[in-house]
């Protein structure tokens, strides 16, 4: 029993190349499954966002949230899609009411978290923020937009709205 495992040493020491090879080919061939795999589950949670957002267009906030939840959780953490998917959810419970806006909030931070500069997210959580009376926290993000795309006329009307508010 000892010899083999000699021998197979004594391989591994005069061919490290060979070995370093088939290691980098086991690799690549692990990530590309790995790549197949995410891509798989990537689609599953593109095709969930759409019924979510069918659902959102039929006024089922809750039914989409759920597809919205269950498309987050097939995504890895720093995709882009998570930032569209939360801001998706934020906007499910600003039409909840008001009393769901702080976490409406919460989802725009999220979403902020994978996309900084996401204008959307921060829009919405402008409107969140306006709608429960911190206007100076309201106006940090449109201003924010408003650095990065000075013409989002979304942005001017609520920059507008909230200076009224002041």
């Amino acid at each position: 029993m000892g010899k083999p495992a000699g021998k197979k040493n004594k391989e591994v020491v005069s061919k490290p190349n060979n070995v370093n090879a088939k290691q980098s080919k086991g690799s690549d061939r692990t990530s590309k499954a790995f790549d197949e795999d995410t891509a798989v589950f990537i689609n599953m949670s593109q095709e969930l966002k759409e019924e979510g957002n069918k659902l959102f267009q039929k006024r089922d906030h809750e039914g989409a949230m759920l597809k919205y939840e269950k498309a987050l959780k097939l995504l890895p953490r720093s995709h882009i899609d998570v930032a569209y998917l939360r801001s998706n959810m934020a906007a499910c419970y600003m039409q909840m009411g008001l009393g769901e806006y702080p976490r409406a909030i919460n989802e725009c931070n999220l979403a902020l978290e994978v996309a900084p500069k996401y204008s959307k997210a921060l829009l919405k959580r402008a409107r969140c923020y306006e709608a429960l009376n911190r206007l100076d926290l309201a106006m940090r993000d449109v201003n924010h937009v408003l650095s990065i795309e000075p013409n989002n006329l979304t942005a001017l009307e609520i920059a507008d709205s909230v200076k009224k508010g002041l």
